[in-house]
């Protein structure tokens, strides 16, 4: 299958070395040059490439601006990201925008032809590190989201009351509070730990040492 190719790349020598990469695989033809997104709408596109070939960081109009433009109104024009771009707020964001496959400028000639031929027949194509690097951030964010927000020393007091048995009124009696500053602490504590009932709350205050 004969695949006709755009680049878009605001480095010229990065353009010849795909060029020469490409050169010995007659198969792919590379039909448009470009230094910045905007460029490779207003010239590429209307030669309707299968592939583009597309860095990040460009003048002018950024590849994540020129993705979205070109995948709205050119679904059927297959993207693959070749950027120095491995941040995972940036590879989220071409994630979402629907691009079919995402490597490094760093992979080697048989990951990046892989990658060509994995698009071409429908497929997407993540290099690896791309998945390692999602992944991470995936675990850092349910680590974080795991972990609740630090109890005042005054919600664990209310914690150990509440644990004994004691109602609001009577805890505001013991702890020398209105009902309010109670019931807004009560509020708080259950919000910090994203729980909505007493039984599973004096379970975690077992669980954490807050009572014995």
């Amino acid at each position: 299958m004969n695949v006709n190719i755009a680049i878009a790349d605001d480095h010229q020598i990065i353009i010849d070395g795909i060029k020469a990469l490409l050169q010995n695989e007659k198969q792919y033809k590379i039909i448009a040059e470009a230094s910045n997104g905007q460029e490779l709408i207003n010239e590429a596109i209307p030669l309707m490439p299968d592939l583009i070939l597309m860095d990040i960081g460009m003048p002018i109009m950024d590849g994540i601006s020129a993705t979205r433009k070109i995948k709205k109104e050119h679904p059927g024009i297959k993207i693959l990201i070749l950027t120095t771009y491995a941040d995972p707020k940036r590879i989220k964001e071409m994630l979402k925008i629907g691009v079919d496959g995402y490597i490094l400028k760093d992979s080697g000639k048989d990951n990046f032809i892989t990658a060509i031929q994995t698009i071409m027949q429908g497929k997407t194509y993540y290099d690896s590190r791309i998945t390692e690097i999602m992944m991470d951030s995936f675990n850092k964010k349910k680590s974080i989201a795991k972990t609740p927000t630090p109890l005042t020393q005054r919600e664990k007091e209310i914690i150990r009351l509440i644990s004994e048995g004691m109602n609001t009124k009577q805890i505001a009696n013991t702890l020398f509070l209105s009902l309010l500053t109670v019931e807004t602490h009560r509020k708080n504590i259950y919000t910090k730990l994203g729980l909505n009932k007493v039984a599973t709350l004096v379970r975690y205050a077992v669980e954490e040492g807050i009572v014995v």
